[in-house]
């Protein structure tokens, strides 16, 4: 069964329960120190709730909660640019580890007609930058995504559309875009942006991010159980599982020409 969060009144029954029930054997003194805050905001409700029922006021609970997660999938999206959607289709996402992004970056700019010495510059100047953010820090290759459109950006800040911006993801333009624009050209003005929706099981979200996701669930029934308020439902997550084709949901053409695209 699916969990997603453009459509909340499908969330699972049993998880629904599971929340309120904590929230009805809360003591009335701390109901009382909830309530006390006047909610305008969805950061309001964090900041009422974080001291009674967060992740670290609340550890076994979300334990507890964890466990009927891993019951279910997570619909979620990541943004991208390629060069040929069919690959998406036939092969899903994989994550950055190097050895296959660098093979399919060639082959991206070889497809392009980019000479072989501005290829080999291209790829050894994004190394850099893959081995200073990845084995130097400690971290492991990764794919990212996030959990519904409601996360891209209409006004002057970029949201996870930026991600759309070039062909290579965030790896390539964070390495040649400000320093080596005219090797970064080409991998901004090809190819075809999406937003890839598809769905992953809870249990190969990182550990790191699934109790923050866990709790955008607990504030949304805790808005509507103290407050009557309409929380809104949004998380970003990393995992170090490809997905596969079989849970591509969708590929979404992204057309909207994004000021910033183009500094």
């Amino acid at each position: 069964m699916l969990i997603d969060v453009s459509d909340k009144i499908k969330i699972p029954i049993e998880i629904e329960q599971k929340i309120l029930s904590r929230f009805i054997a809360m003591s009335e003194r701390n109901i009382s120190a909830i309530k006390a805050y006047k909610i305008q905001y969805d950061r309001d409700v964090i900041c009422a709730i974080e001291n009674y029922i967060g992740p670290s006021s609340a550890y076994y609970f979300y334990q507890e909660l964890n466990s009927l997660f891993k019951q279910y999938e997570m619909v979620c999206y990541h943004s991208t640019k390629t060069i040929d959607e069919n690959v998406i289709r036939s092969n899903g996402l994989t994550t950055n580890e190097w050895n296959t992004y660098s093979k399919n970056m060639v082959h991206t700019l070889q497809v392009l007609h980019v000479e072989e010495k501005d290829i080999v510059h291209i790829v050894e100047i994004i190394k850099c930058k893959y081995d200073w953010k990845y084995p130097a820090q400690g971290r492991e290759p990764q794919l990212c995504f996030y959990s519904d459109r409601g996360l891209l950006s209409e006004d002057m800040y970029a949201g996870y559309e930026q991600f759309c911006e070039n062909i290579g993801g965030e790896l390539a333009r964070d390495a040649l875009k400000q320093n080596y624009p005219k090797l970064y050209e080409c991998l901004r003005e090809n190819g075809k942006a999406f937003l890839v929706k598809f769905k992953i099981p809870f249990s190969n979200i990182k550990s790191y991010n699934q109790d923050t996701i866990i709790y955008q669930f607990v504030a949304y029934f805790a808005g509507r159980y103290f407050w009557n308020y309409d929380y809104e439902i949004h998380f970003d997550g990393n995992t170090d599982k490809a997905v596969p084709a079989s849970d591509i949901l969708e590929l979404i053409p992204y057309t909207t020409d994004r000021y910033y695209f183009k500094k």
